[in-house]
């Protein structure tokens, strides 16, 4: 195969790729509460609230950079249903139980590791007792109403300081770590997307959301060498 056809089939890929993620949800900016509302953030943590959390609604993430190595951390759960978290092919799996679990002291409750995690769409989802799902690749944008699905705030700094709760009205796009938030759909109005929380961290690359031109770009690019490969032909 020449180089042109790799290049175009390369292309061809990840454009179908990211067309099949955009068709699924609308990329929505927005925030999760504070206060009593979200447990997560007032309470579980020392009782020290960090502010609204600002992120993405129905984002769905990419890594770039890879082959890397994923840091995945379980922080616990506010929810009547039982909730799970998997993803990497197995690799990582949490359960909750019900109730609340979150330490106190805003450490992980369980941690795993993934090693060589290749460049694309993430693998990982949560399972929701209401039933549902939300997977990465097909996360809904939180307009639906009793659908389960998972609100991501980006950051390229450890710890909960790394969370962008500056109210400015702008957040990051891509980072080395990527804060998942659930809402299981259940509870009525309760929309707090602490049902479940999972912090995934590399070192390295970056975590992303492609943006709207994205898509738009590769299309382009993708006829641009279709024209040159069939100019060349005609030679």
């Amino acid at each position: 195969m020449t180089l042109l056809k790799k290049s175009v089939a390369a292309c061809a890929v990840a454009l179908a790729g990211l067309a099949a993620t955009s068709s699924h949800a609308a990329l929505t900016f927005g925030s999760i509460p504070d206060g009593a509302v979200n447990e997560f953030l007032s309470t579980n943590f020392g009782g020290g609230a960090v502010g609204p959390v600002e992120g993405w609604y129905g984002a769905q993430l990419y890594l770039s950079g890879g082959p890397l190595q994923i840091t995945v951390d379980y922080f616990g759960a506010e929810a009547g249903f039982r909730n799970s978290f998997s993803g990497f092919g197995g690799a990582c799996s949490f359960n909750h139980g019900g109730g609340t679990t979150f330490n106190a002291l805003g450490n992980p409750l369980q941690t795993c590791v993934v090693n060589n995690v290749a460049s694309g769409l993430l693998d990982f989802g949560f399972i929701s007792g209401l039933p549902g799902i939300a997977d990465n690749g097909s996360n809904p944008d939180n307009s639906l109403g009793a659908t389960p699905n998972f609100f991501v705030s980006l950051t390229s700094t450890a710890g909960l300081g790394g969370l962008d709760n500056n109210g400015d009205l702008s957040t990051a796009g891509s980072g080395t770590i990527a804060w998942l938030f659930l809402d299981d759909g259940g509870a009525g109005d309760d929309d707090n997307h602490d049902d479940m929380v999972v912090r995934l961290s590399i070192t390295g690359g970056s975590i992303g959301i492609p943006e709207p031109g994205t898509v738009a770009l590769l299309g382009a690019a993708l006829l641009g060498m279709g024209a040159v490969r069939r100019r060349r032909a005609l030679k």
